[in-house]
């Protein structure tokens, strides 16, 4: 059986109580032929040293240093510095199951698809129990599923770049924004549009650490309102070509950030012009997009589901994602 080089994008900055744990869930994965690219973007703390120790003892891993850039450029260098047939990003604050490279890899293989997509689980201090499973059931998603789960309340097993292995040709004209916080957003749409299929297995094998000092782990700031532009952006894209059943999926996720923006914008910067800036964009986009004809009940809809997120959020916690399409 072919076994294709699998490039592994992992870029670093300052998890120096980290890594190690994330580069030996890599090196030890059951999946052997892999070229590992460890992206230290600027490390103030010790990962440049661990990053160097690990090419040391392993010929899979280089190491590439370079001025902090951020993480969109430190993706896009690791895409552009590796060379594998099919591509995964995992954060440098996370960890994989053993099995992740080969089951994902299967998932493609089996099914003749561009795309595939694990499961998560969240932790914070501990790590959480990995339960090895090689028997994952992989369902293929549809175009306009896709787009359903990558829009609902529950956006990140599907918007995220992590927890996915991507064919290596799907990123021949698109890299992620740099300067973006939320770069992914504003380009995994893309990815899944250019893709001919996506499969996706319920099975946990990638394990997201809930760190305070991450970008999710932040609280509300006004680079959060990029949010609105990626959504946006992701409108207008499926606008552009016509395919409006996909475009209008976009809708209440833009409304819902919009309004979520300007309570945290009043609540946290106390910018009463910055806030009523965002409504007032909010207004007019929901009178230029005929988002609705009874604009009243999209406003009630949109408060009943932001008081019950809190609720919704303890609840999600409680149980692993699930977003499986039409089985084969």
């Amino acid at each position: 059986m072919h076994n294709p080089l699998i490039s592994v994008v992992v870029p670093v900055y300052n998890v120096e109580q980290y890594i190690r744990e994330c580069v030996d869930s890599i090196v030890s994965q059951t999946y052997c032929h892999l070229e590992i690219v460890l992206i230290d973007d600027g490390s103030l703390d010790n990962c440049p040293v661990i990053c160097d120790e690990y090419a040391k003892k392993d010929s899979r891993i280089k190491v590439i240093h370079q001025k902090n850039g951020g993480l969109a450029k430190a993706r896009n260098v690791g895409i552009e510095n590796s060379s594998g047939e099919y591509i995964t990003f995992i954060d440098s604050d996370d960890y994989i199951a053993s099995n992740y490279i080969e089951i994902l890899y299967r998932g493609i293989i089996e099914n003749n698809a561009d795309v595939s997509i694990a499961s998560f689980r969240s932790f914070e201090k501990n790590n959480t129990a990995v339960i090895e499973d090689s028997s994952c059931q992989f369902a293929t998603i549809s175009k306009k599923r896709c787009f359903e789960n990558y829009t609902s309340i529950f956006t990140n097993p599907f918007v995220s770049a992590w927890n996915k292995l991507y064919k290596r040709n799907l990123f021949s004209n698109i890299r992620f924004p740099e300067g973006k916080l939320y770069e992914d957003a504003f380009t995994t749409y893309k990815i899944f549009d250019v893709s001919q299929k996506i499969v996706f297995t319920s099975s946990v094998l990638y394990f997201y650490r809930l760190n305070p000092d991450s970008i999710m782990g932040q609280s509300f700031r006004k680079k959060h309102l990029e949010m609105i532009d990626a959504f946006r952006s992701g409108f207008d894209y499926f606008e552009k070509k016509n395919e409006k059943d996909i475009s209008e999926l976009f809708i209440a996720p833009l409304l819902m950030r919009e309004i979520y923006c300007w309570w945290g914008v009043k609540k946290l910067l106390k910018d009463d012009n910055l806030a009523k800036k965002i409504l007032d964009d909010y207004k007019k986009d929901s009178k230029n997009l005929e988002y609705t004809k009874d604009i009243g009940f999209i406003w009630f809809l949109i408060f009943k589901i932001i008081a019950f997120c809190p609720w919704l959020y303890v609840c999600y916690r409680k149980i692993s994602p699930s977003y499986m399409g039409d089985r084969k």
